[in-house]
């Protein structure tokens, strides 16, 4: 017995080192252990399932921009403001398919507000974006209609100025053949879009085109006739910080009055045409200089003949966007109102961090002698100070 037990001993000893030898040769230990990082890795690397779930929700943001604004237009009024509480939400329906739903919560249309005339709830974007390529994208629901710059390429969030332009305000925001008020520049159709003539080497596009068919009526509302208004838009890109953009509307409306605005059109009327057209030109670094230039015509027989232009120019300095801007309106058939003036605006933005921007404007402007006379107790000119803060989740 003692001697099988030597022997055995004897022989574990001899083949130990062979052993030792077949273990470096076949690197046993060494894969395990690559096999457990990789798999640390693949684990690290890998979504967790909360992670998964979070991704597909819809992202929700916003912005509040209140403050406080004084002006002597008129009788002159002095207040604080919540000038915006936008809402936003963003998902993915299926692939290639997204969906956008935004609400104003401090809607300010005349004749929308409450009993007690306080602010309310609109819906401003309620919309589905289907993407076949890049150079066709079809959209369809409640969105914000392709006329100029300021109502499609811009948002009250990255504005320069507090306030828009009056050719946005009153040429793509209203619609005065049938009710006079502020929609927002919104409406209800569908809308095919998309990008021509990429340039690969330096990441844009040549051509950007519109085609939108919509009611031409108030947002959340069925029309009020058959015919649809018509949008089609073009911009086109010589390089990446330009952008040249022609649009035209043409539309048919219905006499309706509201409460807090009136018809243009004869009462009865169920197809009056007006036509809409802008021109515009921009050059934006958003690392330097943002200059851009808008004109807009807007036609209806003799009932609505009104004209708009604006030049703006800022500069970003750091976290510093000083800006200028020239805006000019006239409306040829209502001579006497306070839509008839030139207006100079000087202002500043500067961003406290990413999601805080504070905004100082001072306007002054310079109505015309019919106007002045008749809607502004005789005054030439009147002032405007704004003073706002912007944030945003």
């Amino acid at each position: 017995m003692m001697k099988q037990f030597i022997s055995s001993c004897a022989l574990m000893m001899a083949l130990t080192p062979a052993l030792a030898h077949a273990n470096d040769v076949v690197g046993t230990e060494p894969t395990e252990v690559k096999t457990t990082e990789a798999t640390a890795t693949q684990q690290a690397e890998s979504p967790s399932t909360m992670e998964q779930i979070l991704a597909r929700l819809p992202k929700i943001s916003g912005y509040l921009q209140t403050g406080w604004n004084y002006t002597d237009q008129g009788k002159g009024s002095s207040s604080f403001q919540a000038k915006r509480l936008r809402l936003l939400m963003d998902g993915k329906v299926i692939d290639n398919v997204t969906f956008r739903l935004q609400i104003e919560a401090f809607n300010g249309i005349a004749g929308s507000r409450n009993g007690n005339g306080q602010k309310n709830i609109q819906v401003m974007d309620a919309f589905a974006t289907a993407k076949i390529s890049d150079a066709v994208k079809i959209r369809a629901g409640q969105y914000y209609l392709p006329l100029g710059f300021e109502n499609y390429d811009c948002s009250p969030s990255s504005l320069e100025t507090i306030d828009f332009s009056n050719i946005c305000y009153r040429m793509v925001c209203r619609n005065p053949i049938s009710y006079n008020l502020v929609d927002y520049g919104r409406d209800l159709g569908v809308m095919v879009f998309g990008e021509l003539f990429p340039n690969a080497e330096k990441g844009f596009h040549y051509l950007h085109y519109d085609l939108s068919l919509s009611n031409g009526n108030m947002p959340m509302k069925d029309d009020n006739n058959k015919s649809k208004d018509v949008i089609g838009a073009l911009t086109f890109h010589p390089t990446k910080l330009i952008s040249i953009k022609g649009t035209y509307n043409y539309g048919e409306y219905a006499a309706e009055n509201l409460p807090g605005g009136a018809s243009a059109a004869p009462a009865g009327t169920k197809y009056k045409s007006m036509n809409r057209f802008m021109l515009g030109a921009w050059y934006n670094d958003p690392m330097g200089l943002d200059l851009r230039a808008e004109y807009g015509h807007m036609q209806a027989g003799s009932a609505v003949k009104e004209d708009g232009a604006y030049v703006l120019a800022a500069y970003h300095v750091g976290d510093w966007l000083p800006v200028v801007r020239y805006d000019m309106y006239r409306d040829n058939v209502n001579k006497t109102t306070l839509n008839n003036y030139d207006r100079v605006l000087l202002g500043v933005s500067y961003c406290i961090f990413k999601n805080l921007k504070l905004q100082a404007n001072y306007g002054y402007s310079i109505y015309t002698t019919a106007a002045k006379v008749a809607s502004n107790n005789g005054h030439r000119g009147s002032s405007q100070v704004q003073l706002m803060a912007m944030y945003k989740f």
